[in-house]
């Protein structure tokens, strides 16, 4: 049986002449890193850094009926949210459990635009478009989106479009001049540019049609040349999405976890109806369920996805590890079956070894201050 073709994204010949060392991820031909993943990560954190991010799936909702279509099929209210408003939101089956996480952008009155990731992107499009009760389509093959991160992000992105510096959090708009939908418009070569990002820094993504992708990464490294910018490949935007205890697919939730259990309460409006609602109010009411924790080692053996925790009355697994480079040790998330205050410890079985390790609070890193870093 042949090998299944790996898909690459319109940035694929940029990633191998910057010497990116390719691997297999949901399918994709994707950069894990260009040299050193703690010198991208430290990049990102210092100065800025540039990711690739155009293997994760665009879907648009559009009609009449599409606010309040994607409003039920989304733990956070979007209905009532102006043009230009970016919203992080979990799909939940009937059960409560998470399907994926996205952030939703509401581009005009009736049309939306969600950015599910690469491994649901198919799951979620079957799933969405038997209930949104509007037009639903997958136009990833015709997007590029790149990630723009870090302090200096904001000083790159306004040489190429000046609206970015007016740009307010979790905001979105179109560059240029232009009428119609959103992808009308990229094809008519604009750009939507967003600010919101996966790292914890301040941050742009920019939209454009898959033909102008390569000429927009190439004008993004020129621009921050001057400002340190580097490549940064998926293991440094692990490592920094650890960092602040941000969720992963597939690892934090695979379709086995609530939202109340990744402890992600404040993006559920209860004041509006959504698929998975009344099995959250139940389990909130019930009160005793698992939830997602936060282990910062006593050292650098790095724990792995399954590992098991254990600490006083509690007991779980680990469902992401990793090594920060900020705080020079290593740290885990993972499920604990009863609650563990900050500042109790466990113990985390590495392979054969037993690590000591402190429950903190989330994140990891905090805001950053000029005499270095809260944490």
């Amino acid at each position: 049986m042949e090998d299944a073709v790996l898909k690459r994204t319109p940035l694929y010949s940029e990633h191998v002449a910057l010497g990116g060392h390719m691997v297999d991820f949901a399918g994709w031909e994707m950069p894990l890193h260009y040299g050193s993943i703690i010198e991208e990560h430290m990049a990102v954190r210092e100065r800025v850094g540039l990711f690739d991010v155009s293997h994760m799936g665009e879907l648009l909702f559009r009609g009449d009926s599409a606010a309040s279509g994607l409003d039920r099929l989304s733990t956070n209210s979007l209905a009532g949210r102006e043009a230009g408003t970016c919203t992080y939101t979990h799909h939940l089956d009937g059960r409560g459990m998470i399907i994926d996480d996205t952030i939703a952008t509401r581009i005009s009155r009736d049309e939306f635009l969600t950015v599910p990731n690469a491994s649901k992107t198919g799951e979620i499009l079957d799933w969405v478009g038997s209930r949104a009760g509007c037009e639903v389509e997958d136009v990833s093959d015709s997007v590029c989106c790149l990630a723009l991160q870090g302090p200096q992000a904001i000083s790159v992105a306004e040489k190429v479009a000046p609206e970015a510096a007016g740009l307010g959090s979790f905001r979105g708009l179109f560059t240029g001049e232009g009428s119609g939908n959103f992808i009308e418009r990229l094809g008519a070569g604009g750009m939507y540019i967003s600010r919101t990002g996966y790292t914890g820094e301040d941050g742009f993504e920019f939209f454009v049609h898959s033909s102008r992708g390569a000429a927009l990464w190439s004008r993004l490294m020129a621009e921050g040349g001057s400002h340190g910018i580097s490549p940064v490949g998926l293991g440094a935007r692990d490592s920094l999405r650890l960092e602040k205890c941000y969720l992963l697919s597939g690892t934090d939730f695979d379709g086995s976890q609530t939202t109340l259990e990744t402890g992600y309460n404040w993006i559920i409006d209860w004041n509006h109806e959504f698929i998975g609602r009344e099995a959250l109010e139940r389990q909130r009411e019930k009160g005793a369920y698992p939830r997602l924790t936060s282990f910062l080692t006593d050292g650098k053996v790095i724990p792995r996805h399954g590992d098991a925790v254990r600490g006083d009355g509690a007991r779980g697994n680990v469902t992401s590890g990793g090594y920060s480079p900020l705080l020079g040790r290593a740290v885990a998330m993972g499920y604990l079956d009863v609650p563990a205050e900050a500042g109790s410890r466990v113990t985390i079985s590495v392979r054969g070894r037993e690590i000591g390790a402190a429950v903190v609070k989330p994140p990891f890193v905090r805001a950053r201050k000029k005499s270095g870093v809260d944490a």
